[in-house]
């Protein structure tokens, strides 16, 4: 088992980041071998002739480098979904573990996961639905790159397309020298790193960056399979309510809500139990009887808990007898820390609203790194100098915002599978042109 889980806490948000980044870095080192191959390209063809440029973009086209790179997305993405099995069967045993106490308590059977049928067949279904849906999010005729046209609007391009455009493009500017090719191919380079590797809907005609993707589709499925899981436990064990999960500097239309304890009895069948109609962004009272809405602003606007990209879980509980996990006292604590206004660059934000500010870093700071791990390819020193420059500010601009704050930093939102520091003081004078691992 390559990940563990304590299961006499409840699963967290940070906790499911770690089961799944396993399989979102192989997706990035997906992307790191495309940028690699199509670099070293542009470079071969960067130092010939117009006629041995034209030929050898023919011979890179059709010599079968488009097979090898579809080869090593494939290798991965079946690393990656016979993964999944074991990812769901442990996350199931230890959500189950969790709520062991409570067969006790009700002196009811419990079935370990091994013997449970109906568990299993619960586990397993979904997990053969993410394997589709994996599947699906990487086929080659879905994956390719955004990259503006000639009147400057953003389309995207297919895998093999995008690679045959940049061969294009370099064969059109292999008769301008060295450094007026490196300029003309830069714009391209650029658009090509800031896109990253992406999946398109066909429906929606939308693109996303697959490791963002994957990132939340995964962490969007534990949390279903978690909900299932938890609904036929409660069932087992004749739960009588529910727990919301917390998490520090929450959406303000659930930050109110987590932490609280709601009873999921009807008290008729024609009434909804309190849980439904928190659910149903209506008044709902907690077990000490406060008063909740997710309609947090009076526009009749709400998201359920733990639907729509929200963080929270909710764990089926028996009232009166499960301690909440979180006193009022500290509860109270996380929204007052939450609502202090913070200021930073001459504007005031909550610490949720620095959050978002800080995820947008690190989107910046890894579209960065690829850029750079594509100019170090094709050798092109200028946008090596101009993409780690970014990199660099980034990167501080990123531990103010933290330090401000107050807020954590997740390093490995910033890591790039193959992405190494370039000191650039250093780089350009040296013919070794010495490389420094990242540390960040």
């Amino acid at each position: 088992m390559w990940y563990n889980l304590n299961g006499d806490s409840m699963v967290s948000e940070e906790q499911i980041e770690k089961i799944i980044e396993r399989l979102v870095n192989r997706i990035e080192k997906a992307n790191t071998y495309i940028l690699m191959r199509m670099g070293e390209d542009i470079k071969k063809i960067r130092d010939i002739s117009p006629l041995q440029a034209h030929q050898l973009a023919q011979i890179i086209k059709y010599g079968g480098e488009y097979d090898d790179i579809i080869k090593q997305l494939s290798k991965y993405t079946k690393i990656n979904i016979s993964d999944i099995d074991e990812m769901f069967k442990q996350f199931a045993k230890r959500d189950q573990e969790f709520n062991k106490k409570f067969y006790k308590y009700r002196n009811k059977p419990y079935i370990p996961y091994e013997k449970n049928k109906v568990l299993k067949k619960q586990t397993e279904e979904l997990a053969n639905v993410v394997k589709k849906e994996m599947y699906d999010y990487t086929r080659k005729n879905v994956l390719g790159y955004t990259i503006k046209d000639t009147q400057g609007n953003v389309q995207f391009l297919g895998l093999k397309e995008t690679y045959n455009r940049v061969l294009d493009e370099a064969v059109l500017n292999v008769n301008q020298g060295k450094e007026g090719f490196d300029s003309a191919m830069s714009n391209i380079l650029e658009e090509i790193g800031g896109s990253g590797l992406k999946t398109l809907n066909y429906e929606s005609g939308r693109s996303i960056r697959l490791d963002s993707a994957i990132r939340m589709h995964l962490k969007s499925r534990l949390r279903e399979l978690h909900n299932e899981n938890q609904m036929l436990f409660g069932k087992q064990f004749d739960s009588d309510g529910v727990e919301i999960s917390v998490h520090a500097y929450p959406a303000p239309d659930h930050a109110s809500s987590q932490g609280r304890q709601f009873s999921t009895v009807k008290p008729s069948e024609e009434e909804l139990s309190e849980y439904e109609k928190l659910q149903n962004g209506e008044d709902a009272k907690d077990y000490k009887g406060n008063i909740y809405t997710l309609d947090h602003d009076g526009k009749n606007g709400y998201r359920p808990i733990s639907e729509m990209n929200c963080y929270h879980f909710v764990f089926s509980i028996i009232l009166g007898v499960s301690e909440p996990n979180y006193s009022d006292e500290e509860l109270k604590k996380i929204i007052d820390d939450n609502n202090k206004k913070i200021e930073y660059n001459g504007k005031k934000y909550t610490k949720y609203e620095l959050s978002q500010v800080m995820r947008k870093i690190e989107r910046s700071i890894r579209r960065n790194k690829d850029t750079q791990i594509l100019a170090k390819a094709s050798d092109n020193e200028g946008l090596i100098r101009k993409s780690q420059k970014n990199i660099d500010t980034l990167v501080t601009k990123y531990y103010e915002v933290s330090k401000t704050s107050g807020l954590p930093t997740k390093l490995e939102r910033l890591q790039v599978e193959g992405y190494r520091k370039v000191k650039l003081d250093w780089y350009f004078v040296s013919l070794s042109k010495i490389m420094f691992n990242d540390i960040l």
